[in-house]
């Protein structure tokens, strides 16, 4: 039988690419045909910062073609940190379990890196080679995660404390990429408004509207914060990844590609994670979401979830497979578009043992089960 060459796919305001309106949903949009789209309000600077209900052309460009499903080779990583051991044994671990890539932020026992030396970074790149691993992909700016963008003044920025440390944080990490030649840091993206201060209260609203809406001058600041990290990336020549997470501003493939085109910077990239999305009620992430985030992947973060009751944030993280995330779906794009990027095994569930590992080895053989799945 012959190789399967899939057709030319040109997708305009295709009607299974609408959002799903949560349920009792009334007003304009709950009635607007599939195909229509409503005028720009005025007033509005960021077009991407429509109602999500609002926008959902998926366009891509008349000459893409896909390329033949044989010639895809899918890359797998690990996310070492959740094994919650040190460097020099989580590097022959990984590799033991399956990994040929390396995702790396200090873990257990690790110097934070900001008080490493070259010395130390030095001993890291060692360790990984000793073990035939690759460092791709360092998580530098992760006290971001807890930096309330509403904390931050627009006009000074630079000068809060928390920014600081947690630039601080990111480019000690850039320093170590541009010495071991790791070509990208990831960062993640600032807490929505009270979310690690006052329990989460744009929940229900973030929820309702499929990852919530930000306003033009949260949208200003997120411009002027990763305006200024991406300079700090140009000065050791290095990539920009953004994470997602539910308490992040970037929790959902909507949201990643507003900030990342509102910027504008060949560096920013996406850590795609589809049950991040899931988790924020994007219930089509595998295939709209896949398009928000396709010019821009470069890792997936990979978990599974199910969601129990989104309005009210309860959730229940499961192995891989066993949850709400289409990966089948995931999986058949990322090798139908040829896309070049890393499948970062994460945990986050825990097994009747407790044990990190066990959680990482069933996975990881959940993970390789699923791709020997994906046919033609």
């Amino acid at each position: 039988m012959g190789v399967h060459q899939p057709e030319r796919r040109i997708l305009q305001n295709p009607a299974h690419c609408l959002p799903r309106l949560p349920t009792g949903f009334s007003g304009p949009e709950a009635s607007r045909p599939p195909g229509s789209r409503s005028p720009r309000p005025a007033g509005i600077r960021y077009p991407g910062l429509l109602p999500i209900s609002l926008k959902f052309d998926v366009t891509l460009h008349p000459d893409y073609r896909i390329m033949p499903m044989s010639d895809y080779t899918f890359k797998l990583a690990m996310f070492t940190t959740e094994l919650r051991l040190p460097y020099d044994r989580a590097f022959p671990k990984a590799k033991e379990i399956g990994a040929d890539r390396i995702w790396y932020a200090p873990s257990a026992g690790d110097l934070p890196f900001e008080a490493m030396t070259d010395a130390d970074m030095d001993r890291i790149g060692a360790c990984a080679e000793q073990h035939q691993t690759e460092l791709f992909l360092l998580c530098g700016g992760r006290k971001f995660k807890t930096v309330h963008l509403s904390d931050l003044d627009l006009d000074h920025m630079a000068e809060h404390p928390e920014f600081q440390e947690a630039r601080e944080e990111l480019t000690a990490a850039m320093k170590m990429a541009a010495r071991l030649k790791i070509p990208a840091v990831a960062t993640f993206t600032f807490a929505w408004p009270g979310e690690y201060t006052a329990g989460k209260p744009t929940w229900p609203m973030r929820w309702m509207t499929r990852g919530g809406v930000i306003s033009d001058l949260d949208m200003d600041k997120l411009v002027r914060a990763f305006t200024l990290l991406v300079e700090d990336a140009d000065r050791y020549d290095v990539d920009l990844p953004l994470c997602m997470m539910p308490w992040n501003y970037t929790n959902t493939t909507e949201h990643m590609r507003q900030v990342i085109e509102a910027v504008g910077s060949p560096r920013l990239k996406t850590v795609w994670g589809p049950a991040d999305t899931m988790n924020c009620g994007e219930s089509d992430t595998a295939t709209r979401g896949f398009q928000n985030v396709r010019p821009y992947l470069h890792t997936l973060h990979i978990k599974d979830l199910t969601v129990i009751d989104g309005l009210k944030c309860e959730f229940e993280y499961c192995p891989i497979g066993e949850g709400d995330v289409d990966f089948p779906t995931v999986l058949r794009n990322l090798r139908d578009y040829q896309i070049d990027a890393v499948i970062s095994i994460a945990t986050h569930f825990k097994p009747e043992s407790g044990s990190a590992e066990e959680a990482m080895r069933i996975n990881f053989a959940n993970m390789k089960a699923l791709i020997g799945g994906v046919g033609d």
